[in-house]
């Protein structure tokens, strides 16, 4: 029998924030993972992006830390800007009816608006490696009272050549704390780094038959290049989606399709690396509602 939020021990401020969000129950590594996490214990959590895994470092998080106490309080290190920016934003909507202050910090974002933040002290921070690793060295962010360590998606940092600072970080955290690592995959070096770094950790896996989210229905349309385009807005006229995400290849093909979007009438927007920081965080952060040509 599925278990509900409040069955999972969860304080009723943020079950009422929850509630807001549009969470009517638990997924599966949340009913999973939030219970071990909340009784103290290092977690390695194996789930695809889209499972939840974000409630189930940020409830314990918020409901284990006291917002009065001297913080830093929890560090969550991401391998990219937009997703710590995510991950900040889900912490702020979690934490509605608690008095917990949280901020992220990420490269090319001004880093003495991030330093006049951190002075004003923060229970939860949210980073990049790099970024973070900047802060420690440059004494704005202090890591002394650290209860929490997460390393999400640390696959992806692992990609991204992050490992070195991260480990390096991890050096500064206190011992005395929970650490919680999720990760699509667990890489010979993502086990190093567990093994070395973490308590007697249990591992929750959630497995799927498939490749992605389990309440994704995917499809495919065998199209010549030409094609592409026509197609595309064929598809858009016939399911009339209330919002959607289109990705490319390439950057200039990005480029391309938003203009051809634009051209047709749609309210689009282009997100890629070339696009200044500024303007892609504004993007990710705006609410799209696609403008439906007049017929």
């Amino acid at each position: 029998m599925q278990k509900s939020f409040k069955e999972l021990g969860i304080a009723p401020p943020i079950l009422q924030a929850l509630q807001d969000m549009g969470f009517e129950a638990p997924t599966e590594v949340q009913t999973q993972a939030i219970p071990p996490i909340l009784n103290g214990e290092d977690l390695i959590v194996m789930a695809k992006t889209g499972t939840g895994k974000t409630a189930v470092f940020g409830v314990p998080i918020l409901q284990m830390t006291d917002p009065e106490a001297p913080g830093p309080l929890a560090l969550i290190l991401t391998p990219t800007r937009e997703l710590a920016v995510q991950v900040d934003n889900d912490l702020r909507l979690m934490a509605k009816y608690l008095p917990h202050k949280s901020t992220a910090v990420y490269g090319q974002h001004n880093i003495r608006v991030e330093d006049e933040v951190l002075k004003q002290g923060v229970t939860i921070v949210t980073g990049t490696p790099g970024r973070v690793f900047d802060h420690i060295s440059h004494g704005t962010l202090k890591t002394k009272h650290i209860r929490f360590l997460v390393l999400d998606e640390a696959d992806r940092m692992l990609d991204m050549g992050f490992m070195d600072q991260v480990r390096r970080i991890i050096k500064t955290v206190p011992k005395n704390r929970t650490t919680l690592v999720f990760s699509a995959t667990i890489p010979p070096d993502i086990q190093r780094v567990c093994r070395e770094n973490m308590k007697h950790p249990d591992t929750i896996e959630i497995e799927s038959p498939t490749m992605t989210v389990d309440t994704i229905q995917q499809l495919y349309y065998r199209v010549s290049e030409r094609e592409k385009n026509e197609t595309l807005h064929r598809i858009l006229w016939l399911e009339r989606p209330e919002s959607c995400m289109i990705f490319c290849n390439m950057r200039v093909t990005v480029d391309r399709v938003q203009r051809f979007l634009s051209n047709h009438g749609y309210d689009s927007q282009a997100l890629h690396g070339d696009i200044p920081q500024v303007k892609r965080l504004k993007t990710l952060k705006a609410s799209f509602r696609c403008w439906w040509p007049p017929t």
